[in-house]
């Protein structure tokens, strides 16, 4: 039998992908996802970008099948061949199975609002009414550099320093919680490929399941969370990441803090020289 990490994971269009997972076949497109087991399959034919999986089915009955557009030929050429050789070998008896029986099909849940995009959105927000403001004050007096200035740097600025801030508490987040919260293994629900991040499932001491976004790692994921009602949690990193990311953040904040004061600098010399 191959070995699955071996077999490469066919991604399709429409955000369709199937993977081998050892024992099933996962076909999954969006939120859905469809758990094919290995002895319900009859077939899997490749046809140019076209991956087809064709289920058992009694005599006389037209068969159920799974397809996947637009995958890579080179990956199909080496899915296809990998799983037809791990399908067991049915007895007589089998013939008289419905494969799609077996087949399981669930949702997968949404990754809830995380409360910080929540707040990036309203700083957002905030930070295009302050520089809309400004831009209309400097308009009066007639500096239409400054104009330009309060409508483009200003905000730069702005959102810099805002979303260093809130980069610089996430980070030491990751870097407290899990050393004074509590840890519990979490598993992957949904991995997000054009941005690698995933979706993280995992339940508390009290049994509440919930989800929690971050970024896609290998290996057991786990998630710190403080019980006190906070709604303070964090994906564990390695002690590297969550150090560079607490260097990158102040990064960032410190060039938006640099910005604002030199909009303030440019702003304050007009109004002060009008």
């Amino acid at each position: 039998m191959s070995n699955p990490s071996s077999i490469p994971v066919l991604r399709g269009s429409h955000g369709t992908v199937l993977q081998f997972t050892g024992d099933v076949l996962m076909w999954s497109r969006n939120a859905e996802e469809v758990s094919i087991p290995l002895q319900a399959i009859a077939h899997v034919r490749a046809e140019g970008r076209t991956v087809t999986v064709e289920l058992v089915a009694p005599s006389g009955t037209a068969p159920a099948v799974h397809r996947v557009d637009g995958v890579s030929e080179a990956a199909a050429a080496l899915f296809v061949p990998a799983v037809t050789a791990a399908l067991p070998v049915r007895a007589e008896e089998d013939e008289t199975v419905d494969g799609s029986t077996l087949v399981s099909t669930h949702t997968v849940p949404e990754p809830e609002d995380d409360p910080w995009q929540r707040m990036l959105r309203n700083v957002a927000i905030a930070i295009g009414g302050v520089s809309l403001a400004l831009a209309l004050a400097v308009g009066l007096q007639g500096e239409w550099l400054g104009v330009l200035m309060a409508l483009l740097v200003a905000p730069l600025g702005l959102g810099l320093s805002a979303f260093g801030a809130v980069m610089v508490y996430l980070a030491y987040l990751q870097w407290y919680l899990p050393r004074y919260g509590i840890t519990v293994e979490a598993e992957k629900a949904v991995e997000y490929t054009y941005n690698g991040t995933a979706s993280y499932a995992y339940t508390e001491l009290d049994g509440t399941r919930r989800h929690i976004s971050g970024k896609s790692i290998s290996g057991t994921p786990y998630v710190a969370y403080e019980t006190s009602g906070t709604d303070r949690r964090a994906v564990c990193y390695s002690p590297f990441k969550v150090a560079w990311d607490m260097v990158f953040a102040l990064g960032l904040l410190l060039a938006g803090l640099g910005v604002v004061a030199l909009v303030v600098v440019v702003t304050g010399g007009i109004f002060l020289g009008g």
